[in-house]
């Protein structure tokens, strides 16, 4: 009895040991067969959510649901480029294109357009399609040119951006170059070539400035509601001071406010017949004189001067006059000559290309560029060389004695004495600042 006992005991633990592991393995198998399914669904989710962007553009018009994606890109116009040619780069209708072209051609200039304009372009891709929603143009800091082609005609809005005038008194003491000292003060580019065009008449730049020579400049220029600079304007005085003389001069006005001319204190002119170096920021590398040509070999007469410069420095007019001759001159290559007053002549050789507009019999004005530099012609580089001619004979332009420009006196001294006056005192308060 007590070993059936014992028998029966150890089946019923041997079926209680088959019952747990057959839970153990069932509850095992759900949980790989759970998993499966997660991973399942975890896929299958994901790739419904790939295809649901295509999905959703195949079936955009069932649903009545559009994608959408905004873009907004910049250019800039390029050298030798139009805005007609501009325009061609877009899906533009030709009615288009025409209506674009007539309505900013209403606000500026489209022959003169500068290179370099930035115009941003603010497009909407709906389903695939891509179409222009605005234009915006930038002709210059003041203005902007808004074109909207979401209407059923395209509109033309412009903004103008509000400026006020101020003024600007500096002082650069000379460390390396001019050009360099006066960006370091972050004196406007512009302000700074019309800073040496008004000394180039009494100053040769390449020998009289010196290392701690002083310069001085009192000038005009427009900033936003902002504070932040828009553009210069003109200068109002202007002043070098060398180790053993000084030069100023001070802008002078009509009753117009029409510029006449720029005049030192005791009201005589600047201007002379011709400027002395008709290029900015260039070094003289040969002068006026008998010297070795670089090509030829042999010692001959140099009946100019040369200024090394890069390739594409603009060229100046040295004085007012007509082209006399343009084209190629031998070994002189490009060349330019003008006809001046009073005997002058100036001539321009190795040119790069000529400024636009350049042909015989143009006139042009002193200080206007009429070309770019260049190594055309018997050349061993990048340079100008530069001649003065009066009456027919080839003088030195570095030593050349020009007459005075004009002194003004009675009434209209008078009134440069005032004006003269009036910058001293604005200067004043400036550095008492």
């Amino acid at each position: 009895m007590y070993t059936k006992k014992l028998i029966m005991m150890f089946f019923l633990n041997k079926m209680k040991t088959v019952l747990i592991s057959i839970l153990f393995l069932g509850v095992i198998g759900i949980a790989y067969f759970l998993s499966l399914n997660f991973s399942n669904l975890d896929n299958s989710n994901s790739s419904n959510l790939a295809e649901s962007s295509s999905v959703l553009s195949i079936n955009d018009e069932a649903d009545n649901f559009q994608i959408s994606y905004k873009y907004q890109e910049i250019y800039f116009i390029e050298s030798g480029q139009t805005f007609s040619n501009f325009l061609d780069q877009f899906d533009l209708e030709i009615n288009e294109k025409t209506k674009v072209i007539n309505l900013v051609s209403k606000e500026i200039d489209l022959k003169k357009i500068r290179i370099g304009t930035k115009i941003e372009i603010n497009s909407s891709r709906i389903n695939g399609i891509k179409n222009i929603d605005y234009i915006i143009i930038y002709p210059n800091k003041e203005r902007s040119i808004y074109l909207d082609f979401q209407s059923e005609e395209i509109k033309l809005q412009v903004d103008n951006l509000k400026i006020f005038k101020s003024s600007r008194f500096v002082e650069v003491e000379v460390n390396n170059s001019i050009y360099q000292s006066m960006i370091e003060k972050n004196i406007p580019e512009n302000i700074i070539m019309e800073f040496i065009k008004l000394f180039s008449f009494d100053i040769d730049f390449q020998r009289d400035i010196r290392k701690e020579n002083i310069l001085t400049l009192y000038f005009d220029y427009y900033k936003d509601e902002k504070q932040n600079y828009v553009k210069s304007d003109v200068i109002n005085f202007a002043k070098i001071k060398l180790h053993n003389q000084s030069y100023e001069l001070y802008r002078f006005t009509n009753d117009k406010g029409e510029l006449v001319d720029y005049f030192d204190s005791n009201g005589k002119s600047a201007t002379k017949a011709l400027m002395k170096t008709p290029i900015n920021g260039a070094r003289l590398s040969s002068a006026y004189g008998m010297r070795k040509h670089p090509i030829l070999g042999y010692n001959r007469l140099h009946q100019g001067v040369d200024f090394a410069a890069p390739t594409g420095t603009p060229i100046m007019a040295a004085g007012t006059g007509r082209i006399e001759k343009i084209g190629t001159n031998g070994g002189a290559g490009k060349y330019i000559r003008i006809k001046h007053l009073n005997g002058y002549k100036t001539a321009y050789a190795h040119l790069n290309s000529y400024a636009s507009g350049m042909s015989k019999g143009v006139k042009v004005r002193q200080g206007q560029t009429i070309g770019f530099v260049g190594s055309t012609g018997l050349s061993t580089g990048p340079h100008l060389h530069y001649e003065v001619w009066f009456n027919n004979k080839k003088i030195n332009p570095m030593t050349m004695r020009l007459p005075s420009g004009v002194k003004l006196s009675d009434s209209q001294l008078e009134k440069f004495i005032s004006f003269k006056e009036k910058i001293d005192s604005e200067i004043s308060s400036k550095i008492n600042l």
